[in-house]
């Protein structure tokens, strides 16, 4: 397989869908949502009415429609784009209204955080909420940036644009074309803003399969593989004749056909095992994550090096940090080194192996005690949120599979269990943690082409495995 291809999987079961993003054999990214949630605001752009401002707030809060206030806080995130100055929005006064965009996911702890400062991005492009501005991304380089002057005049007293790195080797008249198609998006936002009298929705941002194909795809070197025939026929619809998309059998788990089911597991196992017979032990907190490298017996063979085991590690906890979507402060503790060239190579091993995430990071060198102190960027939110509850056993000092995430792989087998047998009458076995829950989400899907015609019946008993089919 080459290794520059990327392989991405799309798993559908009534309404969740999961994504695995393949590189290099191994899996690098993983995502689920669901369709019927509205989870997040990111992305969402929205008409804001400004409320008064707290007293020693430099932020305001507005009605964005929701039935709770956002935390409205200014910020200009054009530091990534090499561009031409324009002008400042108007200054925000209350009762005033104003055009904002949501840039947290929903928490129902916390009140959601929206900007002033709007993007509306798309496969080649950014339009942004500043008159005449243009920009290029500075992963551009100068040679290649010179081609797009003659883009800079499409930069109006409505709008300006941000050239994405995706446009880097793309034709000007697909640029153009696309900067066409994501600026009538933007004059009918603005048109609806105008016309819309109270706060609310203006734009959606789309569902999750749109989001991450848009920044996950490279040019030509693609395979994606989906056993839904709704997102397979969108997806060819919508992308370039050139990618090679696949259709598979659902009678096959497209995650297990790809030995996907125990590394989505393994995520949020706090013990990371390393082929040399070293590990790593990932400790996460509400804003802090300890990660310790443990040689294990490692040592045992002589041609293994503290450094080599270090090495090692540090590539592994980049591939982990992206891949369970780690944030806020992360703190390293490596396996003590003496030479200040090797603890120099671990740190540029980490800045090499995290050049292409997408969230923004700082690290630190290695201190006197072997500890690399790094920040990261929250996107989103940690995978081992998404996919793990507290242990209600030993009251959440350990922690287990969420419900729905076992529900959802019940129902994906007994959808199996019926196409193979060809059975229609199905009985259930299963612990009481998980039938309530179930039960809900079997009666709320049963009109769904997966169900319909099944008669499901579901047998509440404490038995040793998740579920047993009678």
């Amino acid at each position: 397989m080459d290794p520059n291809l990327r392989k991405i999987l799309i798993n559908k079961i009534l309404d969740q869908i999961k994504i695995a993003i393949i590189d290099n054999n191994r899996l690098s990214h993983f995502f689920l949502e669901y369709e019927n949630i509205q989870s997040t605001i990111r992305g969402n752009i929205y008409k804001a009415k400004i409320n008064p401002k707290a007293k020693g707030m430099e932020a305001s809060f507005v009605d964005i429609g929701i039935g709770r206030s956002a935390f409205l806080s200014q910020f200009n995130p054009l530091k990534e784009v090499v561009g031409d100055e324009g002008k400042d929005q108007s200054r925000i006064t209350y009762g005033n209204f104003v055009l904002v965009q949501g840039v947290s996911d929903y928490d129902p702890r916390k009140a959601p955080k929206v900007s002033d400062f709007i993007a509306l991005p798309s496969k080649y492009c950014v339009i942004v909420q500043k008159p005449k501005f243009f920009g290029i991304s500075k992963k551009i380089n100068d040679k290649k940036r010179k081609r797009f002057s003659s883009l800079k005049k499409l930069a109006t007293n409505d709008c300006g644009i941000i050239l994405r790195t995706s446009s880097e080797n793309e034709t000007i008249a697909e640029i153009k074309k696309d900067i066409s198609i994501t600026k009538r998006k933007w004059k009918k936002i603005i048109k609806d803003f105008k016309e819309n009298d109270q706060p609310g929705i203006i734009h959606q941002e789309n569902n999750i399969v749109d989001n991450l194909l848009r920044e996950f795809l490279i040019n030509d070197k693609n395979i994606i593989q989906t056993d839904s025939r709704a997102i397979y026929n969108r997806l060819k619809k919508d992308l370039d004749k050139k990618t090679d998309i696949k259709l598979v059998n659902k009678k096959k788990n497209i995650f297990s056909e790809n030995n996907l089911s125990q590394e989505i597991d393994k995520i949020f196992f706090k013990k990371v095992k390393l082929k040399n017979g070293s590990f790593l032990l990932i400790e996460e907190k509400e804003g802090l994550t300890v990660i310790d490298i443990n040689s294990g017996n490692s040592l045992n063979n002589r041609k293994e090096t503290i450094f080599n085991i270090n090495k090692l590690a540090a590539i592994e906890i980049c591939r982990q940090i992206i891949l369970r979507n780690l944030h806020g402060l992360i703190l390293i503790d490596f396996i003590d080194l003496k030479k200040p060239k090797e603890k120099k190579d671990i740190l540029n091993t980490m800045i090499d192996n995290l050049k292409k995430d997408k969230a923004k990071h700082t690290i630190l060198p290695m201190s006197k005690f072997g500890i690399i102190e790094m920040t990261r960027q929250k996107k989103g939110s940690r995978i081992s949120t998404t996919l793990s509850e507290d242990c209600e056993i030993c009251h959440g000092y350990g922690v287990m599979p969420r419900k729905e995430i076992k529900c959802y792989e019940i129902i994906s087998n007994i959808i199996n269990h019926s196409k193979k047998t060809k059975k229609k009458r199905i009985s259930i076995k299963i612990g009481n943690r998980l039938f309530s829950l179930l039960d809900e989400i079997i009666k709320k899907n049963s009109s769904s082409p997966s169900l319909k015609g099944l008669n499901i019946k579901l047998v509440s008993e404490e038995i040793q495995r998740d579920f047993e089919i009678i």
